[in-house]
């Protein structure tokens, strides 16, 4: 399994929302336990997930928080 700070630069560079299912496929990871890294990076207020007709990612950056 990929760390958490990996699976959080991948998100990063990426600078948009991602499909679980495409991300999964990516890092060759199961749905599941990238779902549970995510979650954990959710927790650390990294990420924002968006369950909707699919599961996405966005990393949240510092541009986020900027005025």
């Amino acid at each position: 399994m990929h760390s958490k700070e990996f699976v959080y630069k991948i998100l990063a560079t990426k600078k948009k929302a991602v499909s679980l299912k495409k991300l999964s496929s990516e890092l060759e990871t199961s749905m599941p336990r990238l779902l549970q890294t995510l979650k954990q990076l959710e927790d650390d207020g990294l990420v924002e997930i968006s369950y909707k007709s699919e599961i996405t990612v966005r990393a949240k950056t510092l541009e986020d928080y900027g005025s």
